[in-house]
């Protein structure tokens, strides 16, 4: 008895082991770093009561980025297949709703860095299992760049036509916190003049005093401004407006969108077309997915704020397309470009390469 058991615990781990072989092979784990200067301001100087001159520029950080991964993805034939990963190339096999062979592929990604002084976090993760007639995808998607942040189950029955063609259609399950579309500064003002916020929010107030040109005899009205805790901190409403009060009504944004996030999905159905062509002198790779109807479900006391009350209906187009084509016009000349554009609500990520490559 005792023999048997162990045959079977040696069985059984042999095939876990196994198991665990076929899901890592052909994968890659990597990570880097990158920096790079960002975009400066131009010079800006102040000169002092006592002619001083003081230089003001804003000093903005480099650009850098943090990423490790790990990946497991069907190059295509057109793809380099020798590249280092960094996080910033693209494989087109986990836009497309194809893959260069059936079965399980997938990628597990996170970035995080500082763009023109402003701190980002990116993450990505991407399951597939792709089989002659259907398709299974697991994906989360968080860019900060962008302020896109969902997760999504994909099912699709997939059916070729022919060898370069390919139509899959089924549904898609998309859950998100933010309320896309939503724009909570629009809706203040349309009832409340700009200066009530400042006041009722911030405790900001404005202290009218009146001013003379003695050089035109023109005359006017201005305000002082004041922060909560009565200090000075604008001589006029076009330098308050300017310089101060942008900074509120993005925290106001920021606090009302809070105030409703969290709780939102929809039902979409799908439709996918794909084709591939591939010859060592031409390739033309063209996909798209398009989510033309919805259904949305949200927590009661949210629901008006989701994207389907915010635009007032439930057929609004959702897609994501692109394609990558390229041409070897003789031995020493190519042309190539790459087409990327996702819209998912209100936000959209948008990719554009183009260029031309002669050997010598």
């Amino acid at each position: 008895m005792k023999k048997v058991l162990l045959l079977l615990m040696l069985f059984s781990f042999n095939a876990e082991a196994q198991f665990l072989k076929d899901i890592f092979k052909y994968s890659t784990l990597y990570s880097s770093y990158d920096q790079s200067n960002s975009l400066q301001p131009v010079k800006s100087f102040y000169v002092t009561q006592e002619n001083v001159l003081q230089e003001t520029t804003p000093r903005i950080p480099n650009d850098a980025t943090y990423t490790f991964g790990l990946r497991k993805l069907a190059f295509f034939d057109y793809e380099d297949k020798d590249r280092f990963y960094d996080g910033t190339e693209t494989n087109i096999g986990q836009k497309s709703n194809e893959g260069n062979t059936n079965g399980l592929e997938y990628l597990f990604e996170m970035s995080k860095g500082k763009q023109q002084g402003d701190d980002f976090m990116n993450s990505k993760i991407f399951l597939r299992y792709l089989a002659d007639h259907y398709i299974i995808k697991l994906e989360q998607t968080k860019n900060e760049l962008v302020d896109l942040d969902y997760r999504s189950a994909d099912l699709r029955f997939r059916l070729p036509i022919g060898k370069k063609l390919s139509l899959s259609i089924g549904g898609i399950y998309r859950t998100y916190q933010k309320a896309y579309g939503v724009n909570p500064i629009q809706s203040y003002l349309e009832e409340n003049q700009w200066w009530n916020l400042s006041r009722d929010y911030y405790g900001h107030q404005d202290i009218a005093y009146s001013w003379e040109n003695l050089q035109t005899g023109e005359t006017g009205i201005d305000y002082f401004w004041y922060d909560q805790n009565d200090v000075l901190i604008s001589n006029s409403d076009l330098d308050y407006r300017n310089n101060i009060f942008g900074q509120l009504v993005n925290s106001y944004n920021e606090e009302q969108l809070e105030l409703i996030s969290g709780g939102y999905a929809n039902l979409s159905g799908i439709i996918g077309l794909d084709y591939y062509h591939y010859r060592k002198s031409f390739w033309f790779h063209a996909y798209g997915s398009v989510l033309p109807i919805h259904k949305t479900f949200s927590q009661a006391d949210k629901d008006k704020y989701s994207y389907e009350s915010f635009i007032g209906k439930n057929d609004w187009l959702d897609y994501s397309v692109g394609g990558q084509f390229g041409i070897k016009l003789n031995k020493k000349l190519g042309l190539f470009t790459e087409v990327a554009i996702q819209k998912y609500w209100d936000r959209k990520i948008e990719v554009l390469k183009a260029g031309i490559n002669f050997k010598f």
